[in-house]
């Protein structure tokens, strides 16, 4: 996990999120069962029974997959059985009937472009197309086929073209809700989904919580611009002595959390210690003198994030207790659920 990656488990290169990919998989299995099987049935009884066969074949592991991924988020053939069954079909209806076989090839595009992963996607309408336009030749004059072919690349082109930018968009979106805008780290709002990731993934796990010592006095004696540049400062040399697992959270103000996947407290306080060092010694705008504090905890597997957090921010004010510039290991009484103990940055 890098510090870019999400912890869900959903597919990055899908348009929608897996509760609308759920409603629309329905939608696509209801629709194709209405047309598809009578299709396949009706194709049997005239005689052409490979179609029918391919077309009912595809039914079934359509039906298959979509109740494994509303049920279990876990498909059992994946696309690709389905999507070559699908190809297959109406590449040799279009083999046998001609033109009448031929319309059913633009919805297919679209909903490939729109379903599928990009890359399987412009594979499959590559296929799609040449298949489609060989099988279509006999069936038509060669104006007619060279129509019909541009026709199919031109809906291919706009479908890719605009579900990329909404991609991109979604993709932009995505960071500016999940970043902090200044400091461009994690926002607090995302917060508790890593927690929750990390202490089901990992066998143990830290959190530094991180105040800039004085911070207040710095803006008041510099004014706020400093301030902002002092706060991406320090972010940038957070960033440059983290490790790729770590990641790194604005909790608001001065105030970070640093999340250690799979580091117990001894290595996350010695990681801290380094960063703390490198913090104090770095030069700033008008002289600025910054240090940072921090607290450390690692998850106890009996307690609750909320539980978790909270110590290492009771760990921070034994930090500034004892003189600031410190980096102290949470060493107090474990809060207890009865005493409803919540860390104020999980609300």
């Amino acid at each position: 996990m890098d510090k870019n990656h999400r912890p869900q488990s959903e597919h990055t290169d899908a348009i929608l999120d897996i509760r609308r990919q759920k409603q629309v998989l329905k939608f696509v299995a209801a629709t194709t069962l209405i047309f598809f099987v009578p299709i396949g049935i009706n194709n049997i009884l005239i005689g052409e029974t490979m179609l029918g066969a391919l077309l009912l074949t595809f039914e079934i592991t359509l039906l298959l997959d979509v109740t494994a991924i509303v049920y279990k988020r876990k498909g059992f053939f994946g696309h690709t059985l389905p999507l070559i069954l699908l190809v297959s079909s109406i590449i040799l209806a279009i083999h046998i009937f001609g033109t009448l076989a031929t319309y059913w090839v633009f919805p297919i595009i679209i909903s490939v472009v729109f379903l599928l992963p990009s890359k399987l996607a412009l594979s499959a309408n590559v296929t799609l197309l040449v298949g489609c336009t060989l099988a279509a030749f006999p069936h038509q004059h060669i104006a007619s086929t060279s129509r019909y072919a541009f026709s199919l690349l031109a809906t291919a082109v706009i479908a890719h073209v605009i579900v990329q930018a909404i991609k991109r968009l979604q993709k932009e979106l995505r960071y500016l809700s999940e970043r902090d805008s200044m400091t461009g780290a994690l926002n607090r709002h995302e917060l508790q989904n890593y927690l929750d990731h990390v202490t089901t993934s990992y066998s143990t796990s830290s959190v530094a919580v991180i105040d800039i010592d004085k911070f207040k006095n710095i803006n008041d004696q510099y004014g706020h611009d400093v301030g902002d540049k002092v706060i991406k400062q320090v972010v940038g040399i957070l960033y440059r002595h983290m490790d790729e697992s770590d990641l790194l959270f604005r909790l608001g103000g001065d105030e970070f959390l640093l999340l250690f996947p799979n580091k117990d407290q001894v290595e996350a306080k010695n990681a801290m210690m380094y960063i703390s060092q490198n913090v104090r010694q770095s030069e700033y705008p008008e002289g600025a003198t910054v240090t940072i504090s921090s607290g450390i905890a690692e998850f106890l597997a009996t307690e609750s994030t909320e539980n978790w957090v909270k110590r290492a921010d009771l760990a921070l004010y034994q930090s500034k207790h004892n003189g600031r510039d410190k980096v102290s290991l949470f060493n107090g009484p474990i809060p207890s659920y009865k005493q409803k103990e919540t860390s104020r940055f999980l609300t």
